[in-house]
């Protein structure tokens, strides 16, 4: 039964839960709904019915506030991955384009941990738990990259570059896809999509034979 009246809990009133979870759930509807710029913390609190005073106490300011959901994002990113990699074919190169797809399905999923998981101007892009986590997500990338150079793939590359090459295409692509302007340019922006997109990429092109020279 929904709250009327007297059966609505009040502002001021004990949380009755985890509140600080509370303040995460809200913010990342906010978030979804009205983005960054327009989020604020007392819109949060009032979104769980609680004082705007809340969100301060546990994470300071809004900045704070989204710092924290940038590092769980980054945690739920991670396990997301993982998943992924768990169920891929055992080729490097299929694991690699299967992170792809996961990397734009997290997007679609998560919208409000993704608009500030790689914003670091809105959050303390200092704080050691969000560098700890940011820093797990791309080594994680990393060590793919490494597997699919261990079995033949560029393997004379800088892993590191490489990489940082994977995952701007990765994150091109889900933006693009997240904001529709995939749909207009690229026939299929479904997931599999992503990863055949990727794929156009990422594998190497057949070699070209060169052309029968006559011997003088």
């Amino acid at each position: 039964m929904s709250g009327t009246g007297d059966d609505r809990r009040r502002v001021g009133e004990h949380f009755d839960g985890d509140l600080r979870r509370a303040l995460l759930d809200a913010a990342a509807q906010t978030l979804d709904e009205l983005g960054t710029d327009n989020l604020s913390l007392r819109d949060v609190a009032r979104r769980i019915g609680v004082s705007h005073a809340a969100p301060a106490h546990h994470f300071g300011d809004k900045a704070g506030l989204l710092t924290a959901l940038a590092t769980e994002g980054f945690e739920l990113f991670i396990e997301h991955l993982a998943q992924a990699l768990a169920s891929a074919p055992p080729q490097p190169i299929d694991q690699l384009l299967a992170l792809a797809r996961a990397y734009a399905e997290f997007a679609e999923r998560h919208p409000g941990h993704f608009e500030v998981m790689f914003r670091p101007t809105v959050i303390h892009g200092n704080d050691p738990d969000y560098v700890a986590a940011s820093d797990a997500a791309f080594d994680a990338l990393r060590q793919q990259v490494a597997h699919c150079q261990q079995a033949g793939w560029r393997p004379d590359a800088d892993t590191r570059a490489l990489a940082a090459a994977a995952w701007a295409l990765a994150h091109g692509i889900s933006v693009l896809r997240a904001e529709g302007s995939l749909a207009k340019h690229y026939p299929d922006p479904s997931l599999d999509g992503v990863a055949t997109l990727t794929a156009t990429f990422i594998n190497d092109p057949e070699p070209t034979p060169e052309p029968n020279r006559r011997r003088r």
